[in-house]
């Protein structure tokens, strides 16, 4: 809704015409449909009435119909084809008044036009607002699940800082499974990144499963593998065998001594983000999705090393590395995070927050319009200097 400015009140003493074509230039046509449609038709009638000046008649009355039609374009209330409708039957009845000839029947089929016309425009007004209210409600619900699944990460967990954006996909595809959530547990802080199969509030149930799962297991198991076995398990108990599956990235940090390790189900790898540069950190062969493990080998899907001081990981979903671009040209993460990392001071000293900004922008200049899938991403930032081990009290 545009704000009103200074001078542009009721009060102002410039002409109704002048009024109009200010209001115009500075809210654009779209906004003045109604008073721009009751100026031609007046002019219209003027037209007609002032018909002797040709020896021709002027058959212009049909086109009164046209503007109680154009009305419901795009209109959120019935007023407006109503109040086209109204304007444009009052011409059609001044026309009709003052016909005559051998065309003394057009005005009243012009009359007859409008009515139907803007009782059909009225109509779909009324439908489309109706559809469009319960497709807004639908989202928001659909919106506040997903957020009730979400819950905001802290920005610092023990040393590590955390940083997140999500971005939404399209209209038809506003909500999504893609999950995240970090856990302090006896074994180190662990976090995992998913995304669900498919779209939705299904898939945003079986997020929830999922995380649901991880909050409780995260503290009792002492390997990620066991981790992503007992995921896996509970999955196909809620689910079915094989019925449901998520790439998931399983990652634990030992916040003493800052050595990492990670699981990979089936999920794209994590970024390392150093000095020396950007490192895919890919496993040697990653398992099968959760509610697919039992079906593949996941000796080989796990990876150990050091998270040095003020490194950064980054954690996301396909719906980054898979946004195209006009030329269907993948998004290339790991070379913009390069070109990025090397252009910014900012975030060679660390600074998360404004890698993440940068990151979400140029995903978005490289699309050019809604992402189709969802998409997360989730910085990790190691402190200053571990803390080492914790001694014992004497």
């Amino acid at each position: 809704m545009r704000i009103p400015q200074t001078g542009e009140g009721e009060g102002s003493a410039s002409a109704p015409g002048l009024r109009l074509i200010q209001g115009l230039a500075r809210g654009g046509w779209q906004a003045r449909w109604l008073e721009l449609s009751s100026a031609i038709l007046v002019a219209v009638v003027l037209i007609i009435c002032a018909g002797q000046l040709w020896t021709a008649p002027l058959l212009l009355g049909p086109l009164l119909a046209v503007p109680p039609a154009l009305a419901g374009i795009g209109a959120v209330t019935v007023r407006r084809p109503l109040g086209y409708g109204a304007i444009s039957l009052l011409a059609a009845v001044i026309v009709a008044l003052t016909a005559s000839g051998a065309t003394h029947w057009l005005p009243v089929a012009t009359i007859v036009t409008v009515v139907v016309v803007t009782a059909v425009s009225t109509a779909g007004t009324a439908i489309t607002a109706q559809k469009e209210r319960q497709i807004a409600n639908f989202i928001s619900v659909a919106e506040a699940a997903q957020r009730a699944v979400l819950r905001p990460l802290p920005r610092q967990v023990g040393p590590l800082e955390f940083g997140v954006v999500y971005l939404a996909a399209a209209a038809d595809a506003k909500v999504g499974g893609d999950l995240y959530d970090v856990a302090t547990t006896p074994y180190g802080i662990r976090l995992i990144i998913g995304d669900v199969r498919g779209k939705g509030l299904g898939a945003v149930e079986v997020a929830a499963d999922v995380l649901g799962m991880y909050r409780e297991v995260a503290h009792e198991v002492h390997t990620l593998a066991e981790l992503a076995r007992r995921l896996d398990a509970g999955l196909a108990r809620r689910w079915g065998q094989h019925e449901e599956f998520v790439t998931a990235l399983l990652v634990e940090i030992d916040p003493t001594g800052g050595r990492l390790t990670m699981y990979s189900c089936g999920h794209p790898p994590p970024i390392l983000i150093s000095p020396e540069g950007v490192t895919v950190l890919e496993v040697p062969a990653p398992a099968p999705p959760l509610g697919l493990l039992t079906l593949g080998d996941g000796s080989g899907a796990a990876r150990s090393m050091p998270f040095k001081p003020n490194n950064q990981l980054l954690l996301y979903t396909d719906g980054v590395t898979e946004a195209r671009d006009g030329r269907q040209v993948f998004y290339p993460l790991d070379e913009r995070l390069a070109v990025l990392g090397a252009a910014t001071p900012a975030i060679k000293s660390g600074d998360s927050v404004t890698l993440l900004e940068m990151l979400r922008d140029d995903l978005l200049r490289h699309a050019g319009r809604p992402l189709d899938d969802d998409a997360a991403l989730l910085l990790i930032r190691a402190p200053a200097a571990w803390p080492g081990p914790v001694r014992a009290s004497a």
